[in-house]
């Protein structure tokens, strides 16, 4: 459609009047408006700073499954998986029978700090709940381990709409579901920046006023808080499950 996209170019600063500058490292932008699809990066910019906090989501990747170790399973269909915790786990096979899977624990850091895509302990939890989920595979290795930030609002709901005036639009607060939302969230942005109207823009979600996050170290007490009473729920839901034998079958009827 003749839209251009410059992938790796760091943005130094942005100016709003008359137009928007965008200044990169090797050029200057000019347009009459402008997105911040930035979600868990977006509390970088003056005007989004208190709307979001990053948190951290985590992932693990096993060897490549033989048929095997999958007959117990029945994983025939591929299919992605997500479990009812709050902090939830999802998982799936890739094309060359690996398990991938992510979530559990939600990593957060003092003044948003976005250094935080390492973490052991959440490693170590994926890994053992892949043993607790199909003991048939207790043998097998992880290879890849990897992480990475996600955005958070107060009330765990997404947000997008105007930002200031009608020229500054943005969209956060997917709570790591971004994959499916984007296009969603896309849709309606551009609905927004062209100023029709869609029934898109009837989402609940749409220009919401956005509770602000307190500023440090309340924030820090307020996200940790959260964090552990959705650790507490999961906990108590889960005090009665078995600690072995609780093999996760796929096969269907």
């Amino acid at each position: 459609m003749g839209v251009q996209f410059f992938e790796n170019t760091p943005v130094l600063e942005i100016t709003s009047k008359p137009k928007f500058k965008i200044k990169t490292p090797k050029g200057t932008l000019s347009a009459e408006k402008i997105v911040f699809g930035t979600n868990a990066y977006s509390h970088l910019f003056h005007g989004l700073k208190r709307k979001q906090v990053p948190a951290f989501t985590y992932m693990t990747a096993t060897e490549p499954l033989t048929d095997r170790q999958l007959e117990p399973i029945g994983w025939q269909g591929f299919e992605g998986l997500e479990d009812a915790r709050n902090l939830i786990h999802y998982y799936r096979l890739t094309p060359d029978k690996r398990l991938v899977m992510g979530g559990g624990p939600v990593g957060i850091t003092w003044a948003n700090s976005l250094d935080a895509d390492s973490d052991e302990d959440a490693w170590n939890h994926l890994e053992n709940h892949i043993h607790f989920l199909f003991p048939s595979l207790s043998d097998v290795k992880v290879t890849h381990r990897w992480g990475g930030p996600f955005s958070v609002t107060l009330n765990l709901t997404p947000s997008l709409g105007y930002l200031g005036d009608k020229r500054a639009l943005y969209s956060l607060g997917c709570i790591g579901h971004g994959v499916s939302m984007s296009h969603l969230n896309a849709c309606t942005l551009r609905d927004l920046i062209l100023e029709r109207q869609s029934e898109l823009l009837d989402c609940p979600f749409v220009n919401r006023k956005v509770i602000p996050w307190p500023p440090e170290p309340l924030r820090m007490v307020t996200v940790s808080a959260i964090r552990g009473y959705l650790q507490l729920e999961d906990w108590f839901h889960e005090r009665g499950f078995p600690k072995e034998g609780n093999e996760f079958f796929l096969k269907r009827s």
